[in-house]
């Protein structure tokens, strides 16, 4: 069974407060991958200064549970509007959003002193309502942590690959039509055929070196128990491990390389669903002209 509340993460706020600068503009993302397409952009964000973006424009990476391994294209929007849905409400109306079975049982006064006071609440009640919402896969923590954001030049996003093996073009398809429809206006990037593929841009002039082996890179079959052929190429390139892909290492100093080099094929959205390419390096370097 599916939970209908899928916005959790064991892990949030990643810089100290002291050493945060408030945002004026943030691009919320919704990922298809639940580890290193997260890891990737929260190094992004991490490394700002370094890269020339300004601290005032950030990117968040919206998390799910780990166990989470919905990650369709409908299913990435799902988790996108389930944010914006969150947000709308506002601060000060979260307790709408709990369930009202948890209501009942807790009660309004009790919910409503964690939501703005939870250190005067006894750990052990306090553990137990916080472990009972984690049973449906609802995150009280992280949804209080998101909604701290609302700035008006938020942009929505979502991030999905173009794999073949289980995406159809008309899913693809559907899927960009309604992130372009003026009510929602999000913006959607696509990795032809996987985020793998970006990742190897930074590692590889892949044009030149893989030029006779493009329709594999695109067909990206299973070539062991593992890996995929991009993400195989990547990780023999890269020894990654358990540890991560270790961004501020191995990807950090190549993204202007491999922004250029994604240049050399599709970006435009209808493009990607047929053609190997990517079109992520438009978010940073809309990042990077924020002033």
């Amino acid at each position: 069974m599916i939970n209908r509340y899928r916005l959790a993460s064991t892990t949030f706020d990643r810089e100290k407060e002291e050493d945060k600068v408030e945002p004026q503009k943030i691009y919320f993302l919704s990922v298809e991958g639940n580890a290193t397409e997260k890891e990737y952009f929260e190094g992004i964000s991490a490394n700002r200064k370094k890269l020339g973006i300004n601290s005032k424009v950030d990117v968040e990476v919206l998390k799910r549970g780990s166990k989470d391994t919905n990650c369709a294209p409908q299913q990435v929007i799902e988790l996108l509007e389930e944010y914006i849905r969150l947000r709308n409400l506002g601060k000060e109306n979260l307790i709408q959003d709990i369930p009202n079975e948890f209501i009942n049982k807790y009660g309004n006064d009790f919910i409503l002193k964690y939501l703005n006071n939870p250190n005067d609440i006894p750990k052990k009640k306090k553990n137990a309502f916080v472990t009972d919402l984690m049973k449906i896969g609802y995150d009280i923590n992280y949804r209080r942590y998101l909604q701290k954001y609302d700035k008006d030049l938020d942009e929505f996003c979502i991030l999905i690959d173009r794999d073949i093996q289980t995406h159809s073009e008309t899913n693809m398809i559907e899927c960009i039509q309604y992130c372009k429809d003026k009510a929602r206006n999000y913006k959607c990037y696509i990795v032809n055929p996987c985020f793998e593929f970006w990742l190897l841009l930074h590692l590889s002039d892949v044009k030149e070196e893989y030029k006779e082996r493009l329709d594999i890179i695109q067909k990206n079959p299973k070539v062991t128990d593992k890996h995929t052929f991009n993400s195989k190429e990547v990780s023999e390139k890269m020894h990654h491990g358990k540890s991560g892909i270790n961004f501020k290492k191995n990807y950090l100093m190549h993204i202007d390389d491999a922004i250029e080099r994604a240049k050399q094929f599709a970006n435009d959205e209808e493009e990607l669903v047929t053609n190997i390419g990517c079109n992520i390096w438009k978010l940073i370097e809309e990042m990077k002209k924020y002033k």
